[in-house]
């Protein structure tokens, strides 16, 4: 862990340098800096990708009840701002928040309306330290003053982008953190304004429904409704107003803004490992990460080549694409995947097994590090216009709706893969799945391993089915035996990676170009040291691995032999390697 002296104030900062208006991953602070200087900040700013813009609401007000785009002060006028990207050649992005905001005073509140606190579980106001050491104190956006103003603040701003007629994509931004429980919402909130709104949620339940809350568990899954409902809000305001260049949804976890970072902070501690574990986390997690909140000399380092190998060059050219063609992705490399888990509800009953529970999390984490996309609820869709996934699908069957299951069955005939825990299956749908196998009289085979498995086959698809209350019952050992036999049946050419505490890497890839036919793909391994002392260590490369090039050494020491190399990574170190894949 490094230490560095954080000095703390309530003023607001004043402009100093380039990293100020671009703090981090191609983002542009336009508020920050002058309008007189926007054009020569993008023209200098390095990388030819896109620039991220998100949108300041308090900046455009003074009283939030009347807004200035362009009239009164020119650094307002995204116009300008979205045409000088243009004419450099770069494509703005415009982000608009869609709940608190932890890099701006207030989360982004005007100020005459920043009066009901957000609070977090533990009763106390949620805050955050931005990159210049200022602390930012979050507002309650279930304030329906902050609702009803943010909704003509849209409104107004929707119709100043059409009829300025600005071209670029707008996105709504949900902003939050990581922790060990996964992606954390700064919407969510536990104050008194909260409470207030639930109440009348409540009443308005009894009266419509006539009936009365008669259990916790029936009162929790009221609360969940109720924040959903306002969140619903919220998000369809900005697809409303916005429509004409509105594009989705994006989430994205700011490191250092946690509760716990807060703490670390201002003891005058930044935890550079934790950030970087943090950056890895939320890639899994199908988020966005932001170092915006990161003091810029934090990431002159490790940390800095780290976001730069995995959001720069990679999952933040993926979050914003809003086509797919499959040149695009030559000469591209984006985050390796081979598995999709999507987990059950965190309010299903406690003896429902979810992954964790029949130790999938842990066995990915030591054989397939960061290959794979923790999806929790999220909807499946399966897209017939993309060729057949080598990615494999996770499911199970508790609260399995219809149309999620129809789409199981659609990328299993897809020729995709699919792992099913039929625990908590509807009585229906086992029925619609033992019809489906017998109407297309597929190939099952059934093997005891620790539980019953069905292995269904047809084509190149393969769908494997079996009993999860069983194996939560088992050993961790005998979970981790289970899942490396279920594996090993898929064939993964995988390259295995056992690294000392402490540091990371990550796997990326493209698809082979036209003078690459001898390769099914690329793929580059980025090794890096954030901790503190020094690390030796081997890679065993795999037959069908042919190191291509070794790039970005930084305070490393190799040795390359056929099928080992050999490293030793100091302080604050990193490497990149580049193999060749083929069958």
């Amino acid at each position: 862990m490094m230490q560095h002296e954080v000095s703390l104030s309530l003023t607001t900062p004043v402009p100093r340098d380039h990293d100020t208006a671009f703090p981090g991953e191609s983002w542009f602070f336009y508020w920050k800096t002058s309008a007189s200087l926007w054009r020569s900040k993008i023209e200098n700013f390095a990388g030819n990708g896109k620039i991220i813009i998100p949108i300041n609401w308090s900046f455009h007000t003074e009283t939030g009840e009347s807004y200035d785009f362009a009239e009164q002060r020119p650094e307002t006028d995204l116009k300008k701002l979205s045409d000088i990207c243009i004419s450099l050649g770069r494509e703005a992005v415009f982000l608009v928040p869609t709940g608190p905001v932890p890099f701006l005073a207030n989360g982004g509140v005007p100020h005459l309306m920043a009066r009901s606190p957000l609070v977090g579980s533990d009763g106390v106001q949620v805050a955050v330290v931005d990159p210049d050491q200022s602390i930012n104190k979050l507002y309650s956006f279930f304030d329906t003053r902050i609702f009803k103003a943010y909704g003509q603040f849209l409104r107004d701003l929707g119709n100043y982008i059409s009829s300025a007629g600005i071209p670029c994509d707008v996105w709504g931004l949900e902003c939050g953190y990581v922790d060990d429980e996964g992606f954390q919402t700064y919407f969510k909130d536990y104050s008194s304004t909260y409470e207030q709104g639930f109440g009348k949620f409540l009443e308005t339940k009894k009266e419509n429904e006539s009936e009365e809350v008669s259990s916790i568990q029936k009162e929790e899954e009221l609360h969940q409704e109720f924040y959903e409902t306002i969140h619903s809000l919220y998000q369809g305001q900005v697809e409303t107003y916005l429509a004409g260049n509105f594009e989705g949804h994006i989430r994205t976890s700011f490191l250092g803004g946690s509760p716990k970072d807060l703490f670390r902070r201002a003891n005058h501690v930044e935890s550079i490992s934790g950030y970087c574990n943090d950056t890895l986390e939320s890639i899994s997690l199908d988020v966005l990460p932001s170092s915006v909140l990161i003091p810029s000399r934090l990431k002159e380092g490790v940390l800095g080549k780290l976001l730069d190998d995995s959001v720069n060059k990679g999952i933040s050219e993926l979050s914003f694409r809003t086509s797919y063609y499959e040149d695009d992705n030559v000469g591209f490399f984006q985050p390796l995947r081979f598995f999709e888990v999507f987990d059950i509800q965190d309010d299903a009953p406690a003896d429902v097994p979810n992954w964790a529970d029949l130790s999938l999390w842990d066995f990915l984490q030591q054989d397939y590090r960061w290959c794979y996309a923790d999806l929790g609820e999220k909807d499946f869709i399966f897209d017939e216009s993309i060729e057949a996934p080598k990615i494999t699908f996770f499911f199970h069957g508790h609260d399995m709706s219809k149309k999620l299951f129809n789409n199981l069955l659609k990328a299993f005939l897809n020729g995709g893969k699919v792992i099913l825990n039929r625990s908590g299956l509807s009585t229906d749908l086992l029925r619609r799945l033992e019809t489906f196998l017998l109407e297309n009289s597929l190939n099952v085979e059934k093997v005891n391993l620790h539980t019953t498995i069905h292995n269904v086959t047809l084509g190149q698809g393969r769908m494997l089915i079996f009993d999860g209350s069983k194996l939560s019952e088992l050993s961790e050992d005998k979970c981790f035996d289970f899942w490396k036999k279920v594996f090993s049946t898929f064939h993964y050419n995988h390259m295995k990676i056992s690294v000392p505490e402490g540091i990371q890497f990550l796997w990326r890839y493209r698809p082979s170009s036209h003078n690459e036919l001898s390769f099914e793909e690329v793929r580059r391994l980025g090794i890096y040291n954030p901790s503190s002392y020094k690390r030796k260590f081997k890679l065993q490369v795999p037959k069908t691995f042919s190191l291509l090039k070794i790039i970005d050494e930084r305070n490393v020491t190799l040795k390359t032999q056929p099928h080992e190399i050999e490293l030793e990574l100091l302080p604050d170190g990193s490497v990149t390697f580049e193999f060749g894949v083929f069958s």
